[in-house]
């Protein structure tokens, strides 16, 4: 199912494709990216490749960001407690897209459509040590809801007040 965030952002689900045209920005940023995800530096294309036949809707996706029809991020869903009904997320841009709302537009409407599906809760899980993220996610209102001296979990309410705490297309973070 696609996503349209914008007249410029839409997500798609990752396919054999778009996981194609992403990877070679996805291998530009993996020193980076490494430091955040679990990803070695020897990552390759075939494990994304191996991801979209092993993937389960709606709760366990990865899309790729396009912004203007090209592919330049991801943002994923995984480890959904159907108990609790919340799951985590991730988010990744490209660094020749970054500081272009790109970011906060593509979590809005990944966050729109999860309310649509029910789910109350979702999660970031940063290092503390990501500058960037921490500070957009503080911009989103969410919470820490864990933290240790590596990690801290954010949480955000999709079912609750909180929830208006979705950023706006023209919002500038760091």
């Amino acid at each position: 199912m696609e996503i349209r965030a914008d007249e410029k952002i839409v997500l798609k689900p990752i396919d054999k494709e778009n996981a194609i045209l992403l990877f070679p920005l996805f291998k530009a940023d993996l020193k980076e990216i490494s430091r955040w995800f679990p990803f070695g530096e020897d990552y390759i294309v075939d494990y994304d490749l191996a991801y979209v036949d092993e993937k389960k809707p709606p709760f366990d996706e990865t899309f790729v960001i396009y912004c203007d029809g090209v592919p330049c991020g991801r943002a994923g869903l995984y480890d959904y407690d159907k108990k609790k009904n919340e799951l985590f997320i991730y988010y990744w841009v490209a660094t020749p897209y970054r500081r272009k709302h790109i970011a906060a537009t593509a979590l809005n409407a990944v966050l729109n459509y999860l309310k649509t599906l029910g789910v109350h809760r979702v999660l970031f899980d940063v290092k503390n040590e990501n500058v960037s993220s921490i500070s957009f996610l503080t911009k989103l209102n969410a919470v820490i809801a864990e933290e240790n001296e590596k990690y801290t979990v954010y949480s955000y309410a999709l079912s609750t007040q909180q929830s208006t705490g979705l950023l706006l297309p023209n919002q500038r973070f760091g």
